[in-house]
């Protein structure tokens, strides 16, 4: 076919730049391999999480729960403070002036049946669920740091690519004046391109915001000013592979490190050896007093020694304590159960949602994205030649980036949902 001459080709300018908007838009953000700053933290997940661990007043608050804890065990096994008596008394006279004699005595209750044990064994309990408080605290923070970091990681990369479109329309839009100056294109070509900038520029405003949001949250999470400086995100955590991620195998490690189920744990404990204890308050414990008589002056000094017994003979009282205590065993156990219950729907509805975004993030990466690029390289082609109509490759252009966000957030659930998931298992995958 012989080559039509009617057209003349495009201004210099025009000849380099499709094909580098082609490129622009195919390649991704044009600030992915930016250096990141070493000054200020954000760069990674792991940073953060490292900072938010080490000043959490939540975790410092958790760890003197349980510094509290630890000294209540030693004071439930120790012996109440003895009494001290001073006694002033007549002697035993059957006429004369009254002279007196003193005493001097000291009382001390000793629990007996393995009280005092049982006592630790309730105070130990409830170390082990001060201890599983502090760790279900710094799970939660966990999952808050990991949600957050994908926030502000969502919104940089949101900015990038809206960036990169905003440049790309840009410099359509000056290839639109250079072929409405050459009589090659109309006026609302021109009309059509700064409409979009005006538009993109306006959703980089919004993009600006809400990046401003999540870096104030993950400021917050880390115990910083809001305003402070965070460093470009890197990259999110890599995905656990799918055979990792069956519900079965999750909930047997739920089981084992999930701090809730731990407390559920230590409750069921403490509730036991209260039971027991309740059952010993049936034997009565012993007061044991000692003293020195003196009798000033007016005969021989002495001592005395005294034995008590407190008698159980409330029984309604007792009664009702062992009722109590049984119900507490009962009630903790149910709440036990409870927990396994709600953690194991819990981890089936995640699993399922992250294989599900997971699914859908790969099909927009593997073939919605490719094929939306070459749409795009071949109507930034024709345009470049006058064969395809500039709308068509502004709405290309738009999709392509809608589908890029719409990739962003797929991967922003992915991360939410693996949190989730590791808050309940306890730990990281």
């Amino acid at each position: 076919m012989p080559r039509q001459l009617s057209r003349p080709p495009p201004p210099p300018r025009a000849a380099w730049m499709f094909p580098l908007l082609g490129i622009m838009l195919a390649a991704g953000p044009a600030c992915a391999d930016a250096p990141v700053s070493l000054a200020a933290p954000g760069a990674t997940l792991e940073e953060v999480l490292a900072i938010a661990r080490r000043l959490s007043p939540e975790l410092a608050a958790r760890a003197l729960d349980t510094e509290a804890a630890q000294a209540r065990v030693e004071i439930a096994g120790s012996l109440t403070d003895p009494t001290l008596r001073l006694t002033s008394d007549e002697i035993d006279r059957t006429s004369g002036p009254r002279q007196n004699k003193m005493f001097f005595t000291v009382e001390q209750e000793f629990p007996l049946w393995g009280k005092r044990d049982l006592k630790r064994a309730q105070a130990g309990a409830e170390v082990a669920r001060t201890q599983a408080d502090a760790r279900m605290t710094e799970a939660e923070l966990a999952e808050k740091v990991k949600v957050a970091f994908a926030q502000y990681y969502q919104a940089d990369q949101a900015i990038r690519t809206t960036e990169d479109l905003h440049r790309v329309v840009h410099d359509i839009a000056n290839v639109a004046r250079d072929r409405y100056a050459q009589g090659r294109g109309s006026q609302p070509e021109i009309y059509k391109t700064e409409v979009e900038i005006i538009r993109l520029s306006t959703e980089l405003v919004r993009l600006e915001a809400k990046r401003r949001g999540a870096t104030a949250r993950l400021n917050a999470l880390l115990a910083r000013p809001i305003d402070a400086p965070l460093a470009r995100p890197v990259k999110l955590r890599a995905l656990p592979p799918e055979a990792a991620l069956t519900p079965t195998a999750l909930m047997e490690r739920a089981r084992a490190g999930n701090p809730t189920l731990a407390g559920g744990d230590a409750q069921i404990s403490a509730a036991a050896a209260g039971k027991q204890l309740a059952d010993k308050n049936w034997y009565p414990d012993v007061t044991l007093k000692a003293g020195a008589i003196d009798r000033t002056g007016n005969g021989p000094n002495g001592y005395l020694a005294e034995i008590g017994l407190r008698v159980p003979l409330q029984w309604g009282l007792h009664e009702a304590q062992q009722r109590e205590a049984a119900a507490q065993v009962g009630a903790a156990q149910a709440r036990r159960q409870a927990l396994e219950l709600q953690i194991q729907s819990e981890l089936g509805e995640f699993v399922a949602d992250l294989s599900g975004s997971r699914r859908t993030g790969d099909l927009i990466r593997t073939q919605l994205l490719p094929q939306s690029q070459a749409l795009l390289r071949s109507g930034i082609a024709g345009y470049g030649l006058g064969r395809a109509e500039l709308v068509d490759v502004l709405r290309a252009e738009h999709d392509l980036a809608d589908q890029r966000i719409e990739l962003r957030s797929a991967e922003f659930d992915q991360q939410r949902q693996l949190a989730a998931i590791e808050r309940l298992m306890g730990g990281d995958l």
